[in-house]
């Protein structure tokens, strides 16, 4: 699970002291300019394949690094219902999944990382 905090210029994620351990991985900050899209969709349930670095309990947790065909990807997340989803560009994860503290709302946090993204080049 992670607190998700939205700073004037990037997406701060403080995981918990044991999702810290679980995963491998420290806390994760991501600027807008970065981020493709955000969206709340909960986790397919074959949701990965491939080599993974960290836990993967079904049904129990899922936290760590995963990597397949798509490129690398973070995963920290128990309830698959409660996830926020960022597509990044120019990171080292393809995609950041985390579930949301309990009293943040992963619909209403994808809505206002949305609005923050800058305009896309075209």
């Amino acid at each position: 699970m992670a607190r998700v905090e939205l700073e004037a210029d990037r997406v701060s994620m403080q995981l918990s002291p044991l999702d810290e351990v679980l995963s491998l991985h420290g806390s994760l900050h991501i600027p807008y300019r970065h981020i493709l899209a955000a969206h709340a969709d909960p986790v397919p349930e074959a949701w990965f394949r491939g080599f993974r670095v960290g836990t993967n309990i079904p049904g129990v947790k899922v936290a760590g690094s995963f990597y397949n065909g798509e490129g690398a990807m973070f995963y920290d997340f128990h309830d698959p219902a409660r996830c926020l989803t960022l597509e990044l560009d120019h990171e080292h994860y393809r995609r950041v999944v985390v579930e949301v503290a309990h009293d943040q709302d992963a619909a209403a946090l994808a809505t206002q990382i949305t609005a923050r993204l800058p305009p896309a080049a075209g």
